[in-house]
């Protein structure tokens, strides 16, 4: 287990070639929660790191922002958020094949996939969506998600970089079995 600056955990199994996260938004529950549940069971898990919850002080006040900053438009370079810099230099050192961040959306009222073009995955990805009823949205990179993890994660060469979105206007219960499914579909294709 690692643990950044800020408390926050990242566990590990293996070499990662998955790398699964939520709670970079402080008030978005059900990926925290379904990832929690997932690392607690750890049974079927090889080659993947968890990060339940990186926004802990967010997560803790029911914040989106953690001391005015949004996490998702601080995956920079530059950035002077010291467990920010922790956790990109963490990720770039053990580059996995496949970065999933967990979310929640309150503007689209579907759960859904985001990703950009370029992901080899998208026919896999876009079949799960479409048996699920989910939202598949593929943006070339804009300024908009610039900064965003899933863009950083490309970046630094990850092949396989998405965001999960749960509509959180949903029941908990509800966006949490939405979340386990998103884990346990990318589990299974991470190969």
């Amino acid at each position: 287990m690692i643990t950044l600056v800020n408390g926050a955990k990242i566990y590990q199994y293996g070499r990662p070639k998955a790398f699964l996260m939520s709670g970079v938004h402080g008030e978005e529950r059900a990926g925290v929660a379904a990832l929690r549940e997932v690392n607690a069971l750890n049974n079927n898990l090889k080659d993947v790191w968890i990060l339940p919850c990186l926004n802990l002080l967010g997560y803790n006040e029911v914040n989106r922002f953690c001391n005015g900053d949004n996490l998702n438009h601080g995956f920079q370079e530059d950035t002077t958020i010291d467990f920010m810099q922790e956790l990109m230099e963490i990720i770039k050192n053990n580059k996995p094949d496949l970065f999933v961040d967990l979310h929640e959306d309150t503007e689209e009222d579907c759960n859904y996939i985001w990703s950009n073009f370029k992901n080899t995955m998208n026919k896999e990805v876009e079949l799960y969506c479409e048996r699920n009823d989910y939202g598949y949205f593929c943006y070339p990179d804009t300024d908009h998600y610039k900064y965003s993890s899933e863009t950083w994660a490309r970046s630094i060469g990850i092949p396989n970089a998405y965001t999960t979105e749960s509509f959180q206007y949903q029941p908990l219960d509800d966006r949490i079995k939405v979340n386990k499914g998103f884990i346990e579909f990318f589990l299974s294709t991470r190969y």
